[in-house]
């Protein structure tokens, strides 16, 4: 996996889960040991484990933003810091981590080569006729969004058409057992596997990669281009504050191209 969106994608988790701990509580200020043994814990892994990463693929000043919030929430630990304004910090850092990841994504990962826009037989995945004409159909949509500089509808529907050609390829197993026991695969808390159908983009592609359906390159970018689909929501591209270029819809594509092929 490449290392850089690997270890953000661990940073990233490892807030989330501090905010899942600290809902937990009602209490105005978090005094708990447990909960400050943990936020320093956290905060210490960024400065020890991950930011030694990062920053071989980044400058410094990328990361200075990030840096400082991680250095508050260490000096936090040692207090007993308003709950609020933990969340506030959480928030800061899961936004920045997300923004950091997806204006270096170009850099960090392999250069993609340009390859045919030519449709591809989805005949050999899916037998619905009707089926195959709307695939057809959205991959020349992708293509006009992607020629005329429409990044996020781009993304969008590249979103959708990956979604369908993933549950396609389960859809087309002699037996769905590999899918529903892989380690990955969504389950709900009593750790049974959740029905396709409540099953994300996000669940599609770490399950593809595990069964081998997809290279670690695909899955990584695959992370990002689940990522900018999201923003698809106003309010939460202006609370992270990405903005889309066509050169990245230009990479996800080549990404979107490339999965295809290799579940087809």
């Amino acid at each position: 996996m490449n290392a850089f969106i690997d270890t953000i994608d661990k940073s990233s988790l490892e807030i989330e889960k501090l905010q899942k701990l600290f809902k937990k509580s009602s209490s105005r200020q978090v005094s708990s040991r447990d909960e400050k043994d943990i936020l320093k814990a956290v905060a210490i892994t960024w400065f020890q484990t991950h930011r030694p990463i990062v920053i071989n693929s980044v400058n410094e000043s990328a990361i200075k933003h990030i840096d400082g919030s991680f250095q508050e929430l260490l000096s936090s630990a040692d207090k007993s810091p308003l709950r609020q304004k933990c969340f506030s910090l959480f928030k800061q850092v899961k936004s920045d981590l997300v923004k950091l990841r997806t204006d270096n994504i170009v850099a960090v990962v392999a250069p993609v080569r340009k390859t045919l826009d030519t449709v591809p037989n989805f005949s050999n995945l899916v037998a619905d006729a009707d089926m195959q004409k709307i695939l057809a159909s959205r991959w020349d949509e992708c293509i006009k969004c992607v020629e005329n500089n429409a990044p996020l509808a781009a993304v969008v529907m590249m979103g959708g058409l990956l979604a369908t050609l993933l549950l396609s390829k389960v859809n087309s197993l002699s037996t769905p057992t590999p899918v529903y026991t892989a380690k990955l695969a969504p389950k709900n808390p009593q750790g049974k596997t959740l029905p396709l159908k409540e099953w994300g983009l996000r669940n599609y592609i770490e399950v593809a990669h595990e069964l081998k359906w997809i290279t670690q390159t695909e899955k990584d970018l695959g992370a990002v281009l689940m990522d900018y689909r999201n923003y698809i929501h106003p309010f939460k591209q202006k609370t992270y504050n990405v903005f889309l270029q066509p050169s990245d819809a230009t990479i996800l594509w080549e990404l979107c191209k490339s999965i295809s092929k290799q579940l087809l």
